[in-house]
């Protein structure tokens, strides 16, 4: 499981309620922080759930956290805060979440207390809609440059606090872009063959090891001649042969998908044959009557 780039999550000051994030919170929190201590884990909406269900699993750990000076934009003017980054261990599915561009924020849960000491402890960090401290940076996977945002959240009841965001890139440390779904096993396996074989047909032989003095009788040149190629045509083989397995596994899979979308194609052609165009109820053809009417005289 990857882990992220620090990325910022809290920054001091007041924020869009009134309400304070101590600066001595954040220095605190970034010193004593301590996973065999106490473990903050990432949740949704900083509900903790009972079960391991969705949708308020865990969805990661906190690894690590610094402090770090930042320029915060308000009302046009630059100010420098004191800002906490937090290194994560997401899960997939929060990756997923993510990518989808949901709860693209995190807030920090904080105890200002913690274990009687005195001093702020990270409690854990949760993924929202609405940020919750001033310059908390949106969770972009990958994303290289993004926009700034003007607008905050609505507090959406007492005791929650909201403030305006600013939208920054978040990315995991192996390069992970959050793109779509990797190809199969066997069309890997088709590329990965065909880049061996042709880095096998243009590298550079390595030097023979040293060698005693040459015996009284060498072979031909024309016996070396054959024996070199008979090795380079064993590798093209080699390589060939495994080209060939991955282009016979992409071609089953696409007749297999073929052959299914005829039969439903087939099935769907019966029905509309089969089926009456006008299917309310005829009414029968007239068959004449009676022209000659009795009376009762």
């Amino acid at each position: 499981m990857s882990k992220t780039k620090f990325f910022r999550v809290a920054v001091e000051g007041a924020t869009v309620d009134g309400r304070v994030i101590e600066r001595s919170w954040l220095t605190e929190m970034a010193s004593s922080y301590n996973r065999s201590t106490y473990a903050a884990r990432v949740n949704m909406e900083h509900i903790r759930g009972m079960s391991a269900d969705k949708p308020f699993k865990a969805y990661g750990d906190v690894l690590a956290l610094r402090t770090e000076e930042v320029a915060i934009d308000l009302d046009g003017k630059q100010q420098q805060k004191l800002a906490l980054f937090a290194e994560i261990e997401p899960t997939d599915e929060l990756v997923a979440i993510n990518r989808d561009k949901q709860k693209l924020y995190t807030s920090i849960e904080v105890n200002p207390n913690f274990a009687a000491t005195g001093k702020a402890y990270l409690m854990g960090l949760a993924v929202t809609d609405s940020p919750a401290s001033l310059g908390t940076d949106m969770l972009t996977f990958a994303v290289k440059n993004p926009g700034l945002m003007r607008h905050g959240p609505t507090p959406q009841a007492e005791g929650n606090i909201f403030s305006l965001g600013l939208e920054t890139s978040f990315e995991l440390t192996d390069g992970t872009q959050g793109d779509d779904p990797v190809l199969s096993t066997e069309a890997k396996g088709f590329f990965t063959a065909a880049a061996e074989f042709f880095k096998g047909l243009t590298a550079t032989p390595s030097e023979p090891p040293a060698t005693p003095a040459a015996p009284a009788q060498t072979p031909p040149a024309t016996e070396q001649l054959a024996s070199g190629n008979d090795a380079r045509f064993a590798a093209i083989a080699q390589g060939m042969e495994a080209m060939a397995k991955g282009i016979e596994a992409q071609s089953t899979a696409f007749t297999s998908g073929l052959a299914a979308v005829k039969a439903d194609v087939a099935k769907l052609l019966t029905a509309i044959e089969t089926t009456d165009a006008n299917p309310q109820q005829q009414r029968p053809p007239a068959s004449g009557g009676a022209t000659q009417f009795a009376t009762d005289c």
